[in-house]
């Protein structure tokens, strides 16, 4: 069961809580908006590591964001808007 706390831990910072999208999909304490939320900021962590890994800066952490992407679409989420070229605070 998940605490308030873990609930706003999760909307920050997902891999805080959770060790896969999909736990994010199948966790019953959360309705879909937060899901939905918590797979956005997940999406937007696994992007600004994909612009890291590709200056050279990680840390060998794994990026999520095809995961990410099946759970957005399990959910029925639609893809954030692109707006341009993709860069650091979104696609």
């Amino acid at each position: 069961m998940l605490t308030a706390q873990d609930k706003a831990k999760a909307l920050t910072t997902p891999t805080s809580v959770f060790r896969t999208p999909g736990e994010v999909v199948s966790c019953v304490d959360l309705n879909k908006a937060e899901k939905t939320a918590v797979l956005k900021q997940w999406e937007i962590d696994a992007r600004l590591l994909q612009v890291a890994s590709e200056e050279g800066m990680t840390g060998g952490e794994l990026n999520h964001l095809a995961e990410v992407k099946k759970a957005q679409k399990s959910l029925g989420v639609e893809d954030l808007e692109e707006d341009g070229a993709p860069n650091k605070t979104g696609p």
